[in-house]
């Protein structure tokens, strides 16, 4: 689903403000506890997601001068180190950094004329657009791994839809997987070998798809569900 910069940034806008509410009513003890990804707590997804905020806005800044930067200073090393120092932060320093971060990435990115969107960036060799369309997906996944209500059900059609398309690539090899949606006109085959069906809801394969928890129900026609490929990478340097 094809939408201009000025709808999907719009879009990340109200995710952005979405996850800052999400934080209300927790307190530096939740914040402490674990999030839904392994090893994570809560104070790591939030870090991860300012941290994320800044390195984008970091591409565009570079890109409108012409210039190729990495995604992060000191490379894949120098984010984790960020995240872990930052994580055992109190709440309020936490949301307020995230805060200010997504709203300095949006102020970039309202600079930014119709021609812009296409320069080149660092990350994944793309190009500005490219990286909106990551933060998109950073914020809206994370937002469920914050473990606070937000769930897959909660995300749009087409932020599902596009995730579905990005994570095509974790097709198991060997396997012609066709997703069939349940609940809407979604029918997508991938890969090529060994045919499996698997069916649901359309959030619920997004879900699936990201390696996250599903709401409802997936089918498959192997009686279980592939394992999935590796996701895409997400360069940091």
């Amino acid at each position: 689903m094809r939408m201009t910069p000025d709808e999907l940034t719009r879009r990340i806008s109200r995710a952005h403000a979405h996850v800052l509410r999400l934080l209300d009513g927790l307190d530096d003890r939740q914040v402490g506890m674990g999030s839904a990804l392994p090893g994570w707590s809560r104070g790591h997804v939030l870090q991860h997601l300012t941290d994320n905020a800044r390195a984008f806005d970091r591409q565009a800044r570079f890109a409108l001068r012409d210039q190729l930067v990495g995604m992060y200073d000191g490379g894949q090393q120098g984010r984790d180190l960020s995240i872990d120092q930052g994580a055992s932060r109190p709440l309020a320093h936490l949301r307020e950094e995230l805060r200010v971060a997504q709203h300095a990435l949006e102020e970039t990115w309202s600079l930014l004329a119709e021609e812009d969107w296409q320069r080149p960036v660092r990350f994944r060799h793309a190009t500005v657009l490219d990286t909106a369309l990551a933060r998109w997906r950073e914020v809206e996944i994370h937002a469920v791994d914050l473990a606070v209500g937000h769930r897959p059900r909660d995300w749009s059609l087409p932020f599902a839809l596009h995730a579905l398309d990005f994570l095509a690539p974790r097709t198991p090899p060997g396997v012609r997987l066709t997703l069939r949606a349940t609940d809407h006109d979604f029918t997508r085959s991938l890969g090529a070998g060994a045919a499996i069906e698997v069916s649901g809801a359309v959030r619920d394969l997004a879900a699936w798809m990201a390696g996250r928890a599903v709401d409802g129900h997936l089918g498959a026609s192997s009686g279980e569900l592939p394992e999935l490929g590796p996701w895409p990478p997400d360069p940091a340097d």
